[in-house]
């Protein structure tokens, strides 16, 4: 998930996110990818947030986005929502090739 995030409100959507994230973890299939979050330094506005996960196959992928159903994860989408802005949130997923 790449959003950009309202101005001035990095630190609490990066909260939110760190949340939302453990809650993956803990109770969705999520639990067998890797994560790393970015935020733009040089180039790129810091307001740019990345919520990067890595999955050993497209199956694992899919089963965790199935996961997110779940009635535990809505609440984290309904807080991040006020510090994303509207129309910026893009999905990208690439095949690691090396």
């Amino acid at each position: 998930m790449e959003p950009q995030i309202v101005f001035g409100k990095q630190r609490e959507a990066l909260d939110i996110m760190k949340q939302w994230g453990a809650e993956k973890f803990r109770s969705s299939h999520f639990k067998v990818s890797t994560n790393r979050v970015m935020t733009g330094l040089v180039g790129e506005s810091a307001s740019h947030v990345i919520d990067e996960y890595v999955f050993e196959t497209p199956a694992d992928f899919e089963k965790a986005l199935s996961d997110m159903s779940q009635p535990q994860f809505k609440p984290f989408a309904e807080a991040i929502a006020p510090y994303v802005v509207p129309g910026s949130q893009e999905w990208k997923i690439f095949k690691i090739v090396s």
